[in-house]
């Protein structure tokens, strides 16, 4: 094997098959793969905190170097790790949530692609920890593949870019089992084979792949799916092929800039793979997060092709008939769907459901969906009489065709539309056959971790938030948390030993440069955009590439100065700083927006406040109220950033948005699934922050369920000071003795 070197790899495969055998390149890959993973193997999956403290301490004694660490798997999630260093003897436990994909955060930072690229962050700033991580780990292993978000090229990735069918076929037999990488595993540019198959179009090699288990859904460093890159290297027929075969879903999202292929297909004037989209049932208007249709994209390329195809096309006639699951009595709202839904209601009746008028607006309509023992409204908007939509789907011309796509595909619901009620009481099968044989997240071999979490865009219709319903699909919600929520991250000391301690994408996917650490930046264009568009109702970070070592540079600076300014003094905030992106909420104080604030580079998803119409002491009690609460700052609190006083006479409390909403609302509709050791986790938590209030000087005065917030199932905060209740109540104020 020392006359293979690393630099032969520059032939082609036929060249190298002419002086080496299969065997030794497959070795050679395998070995390259080792040493590289050398200086990643700080992985211990087998082993718990006690153990992980006794490995730490007995290296510390050795080397005495701060930032010692290790990853372990988290013994509360399969899906998450735990993070383990020492620092001045004393050790301390971070949990590296699974936000989805290979995004990755500890506690409220920044949500990095990679394991690996988490690590690499760390090691270049604390940003929250105790202290960076040392270059120096406990050795282990590499973390899983299924975790990284780049890996190294093998003989597996050339053959399928050479399109060498051959030997794709000898690597995937049974005669090499013993020395085959991993199918789902990523080249040094962050794509797998079947990206590379997809994009170059050789449908016999991509048939081999999805025959060999290789996963429709993994994403490559740029957020695209492999048929994401069958439409932008105009392959109709690899399209064709990865949805018949694959089941690949063709409104799958690219978490960069919320492309679907249809939207990859009119950008690159790829005009068959726009017909084969839409023969197979595609929506002919999916938006992206900026709210632009294939046509739109089309029409700024000037790709008249496809231009033409998008203008002309005549959407097939709906299957789906209103009479199966219609419901026009005005008095039909949403208590009365679900006790129709009960009546006939089987526990094998997932994805059973019917339409009726919004009671918020008639013009509007409602969608009733019993799921898993839970009922979901969504509101159906009916923009114009060809435009009807929910939440930020696709457009469709008509009721009909909205209900035919999510039988088709859940497209963000909790499953598909299996069947539905009609006004007769009668249980009606649903007219259009499901595209997809199952929402089971695809598992890498050898991980228990999901590579790709169910995408979800919902809108809760007729209450008081909006309530995120990914989380009875999967547990994406609860590894979602809002950005720098303070500047130190929750963690449990070695001296705590209770385990209740409270601590955009570039345009075209053509080009395969190799991305940096993801992590939530603001765009190029300093611009604010609605970011709760593609994942589990929850704001979605967005990607720079990062092509260079001072955009990191400057990252740091930006997140530093942003952790700073952690003062008691009561922050001013310019109302060009603040954009408000969806109504959470109203109350007696006026009215609760979900939004973004803009900060140093930075844009945080808040909760904004609205005090609107009040008299002059009503404005000095809000004012007043916010004094108070920017007196504090703990980890079971909810944070507040600070507050806009325009001279409009609207004032605004900008405050840490915590998307899973109320403890008292989850618990209701959780009330059969929330373990006792959850309970005694968040009671422990609020306990923690009301000490903290005392040591403060600060009574709440209104503690209780509906004023606890979970920004995930793992920590509770404490909020509203008595401004839910009325705003002319105030928080007392101990005075000392």
């Amino acid at each position: 094997m020392n006359s293979l070197s690393y630099d032969s790899m520059r032939q082609s495969l036929s060249s190298l098959l002419r002086t080496h055998s299969l065997t030794q390149l497959l070795t050679r890959d395998h070995e390259q793969l080792v040493t590289q993973s050398h200086f990643i193997s700080y992985y211990h999956p087998n082993i718990d905190r006690e153990k992980a403290e006794q490995l730490l301490k007995t290296n510390y004694s050795k080397s005495n170097s701060d930032g010692l660490f290790l990853i372990r798997n988290c013994t509360t999630s399969s899906k998450d790790f735990s993070l383990s260093l020492i620092s001045t003897n004393r050790c301390y436990h971070y949990k590296i949530q699974l936000i989805y994909d290979v995004f990755f955060s500890i506690d409220s930072g920044p949500q990095i692609a990679g394991l690996d690229n988490l690590v690499y962050y760390y090691q270049q700033r604390a940003d929250g920890l105790v202290c960076t991580l040392a270059n120096e780990f406990i050795q282990g292993q590499p973390p899983p593949l299924a975790v990284r978000c780049m890996g190294t090229t093998n003989v597996l990735h050339r053959a399928c870019k050479e399109g060498n069918l051959d030997v794709v076929r000898r690597i995937l037999s049974s005669e090499y089992v013993n020395h085959q990488p991993d199918v789902n595993g990523k080249d040094s540019y962050g794509s797998t084979a079947l990206h590379e198959a997809s994009y170059l179009g050789y449908d016999d090699i991509v048939r081999l792949l999805i025959n060999a288990q290789c996963s429709v859904l993994v994403r490559d460093a740029n957020g695209a799916t492999a048929l994401h890159r069958a439409a932008a290297g105009n392959r109709s027929s690899t399209l064709l092929l990865l949805i018949k075969e694959g089941l690949a879903d063709y409104e799958e999202r690219n978490y960069k800039n919320s492309w679907v292929p249809l939207h990859e297909a009119a950008f690159h004037d790829s005009v068959d793979c726009i017909q084969v989209l839409l023969d197979c049932g595609a929506p002919l208007r999916p938006r992206t997060d900026q709210g632009k249709t294939p046509l739109q994209i089309a029409e700024e390329g000037q790709c008249t092709g496809s231009i033409a195809l998008l203008r002309q096309y005549n959407t097939p006639p709906a299957k789906s008939s209103r009479s199966d699951w219609f419901h026009d009595q005005l008095y039909f709202e949403r208590f009365a769907a679900k006790k129709l839904i009960e009546s006939v209601n089987t526990d094998s009746s997932n994805g059973l459901f019917v339409v009726r008028y919004s009671s918020q607006n008639l013009k509007n309509y409602a969608l009733t969906l019993y799921y898993e023992k839970e009922f979901y409204n969504f509101e159906i908007i009916c923009q114009n009489e060809k435009s009807f939509y929910i939440d930020d789907g696709p457009y469709f011309e008509s009721l009909e065709h909205l209900i035919d796509h999510y039988c088709r595909i859940p497209d963000g619901l909790p499953t598909v539309l299996t069947c539905s009620v009609n006004q007769a009481k009668e249980i009606v099968p649903s007219r259009v056959q499901s595209f997809t044989k199952s929402q089971t997240n695809y598992k890498a071999p050898g991980t228990s971790i999901p590579i790709k979490p169910t995408v979800s865009r919902q809108t809760s219709v007729e209450a008081t938030k909006i309530i995120p319903r990914s989380k009875c699909v999967n547990s994406l919600s609860s590894s979602i948390t809002s950005l720098n929520s303070s500047s130190s991250r929750s963690c449990v000391s070695s001296t705590q030993e209770s385990p209740l301690s409270t601590s955009s994408s570039n345009a075209s996917l053509a080009s395969n440069s190799p991305s940096k650490p993801a992590i939530l930046l603001v765009p190029k264009e300093n611009s604010l955009r609605d970011r709760r568009k593609t994942v589990g109702d929850q704001p979605l970070a967005y990607i720079s590439d990062l092509s260079k070592e001072a955009k990191i540079k400057r990252l740091a600076t930006s997140v530093g100065k942003f952790e700073k300014q952690n003062s008691s003094k009561l922050k001013h905030i310019l109302p060009d700083q603040i954009q408000q992106v969806a109504k959470l909420g109203e109350g007696e104080f006026g009215e609760v927006y979900e939004g973004l604030y803009q900060e140093n580079s930075l844009a945080l998803p808040v909760a904004i406040k609205v005090l609107k119409d009040y008299t002059y002491s009503a404005k000095q009690d809000f004012l007043r109220e916010a004094e108070h609460m920017s007196r504090l700052d703990h980890h079971c609190i909810c944070k507040l950033y600070g507050i806009v006083d325009s001279n409009n006479n609207a004032m605004m409390m900008i405050l840490e948005l915590l998307l899973l909403g109320s403890m008292a609302d989850y618990l209701w509709k959780h009330k059969l699934r929330v373990s006792e050791y959850r309970l005694k986790l968040w009671a422990s938590q609020i306990a923690d922050g009301m000490k903290y209030m005392e040591h403060k000087g600060i009574v709440h005065r209104d503690l209780a369920a509906r004023n606890i917030l979970l920004q995930s199932i793992d920590q509770a905060k404490i909020s509203d000071f008595g401004l839910s209740r009325c705003i002319d109540t105030d928080i007392y104020v101990q005075k000392s003795d």
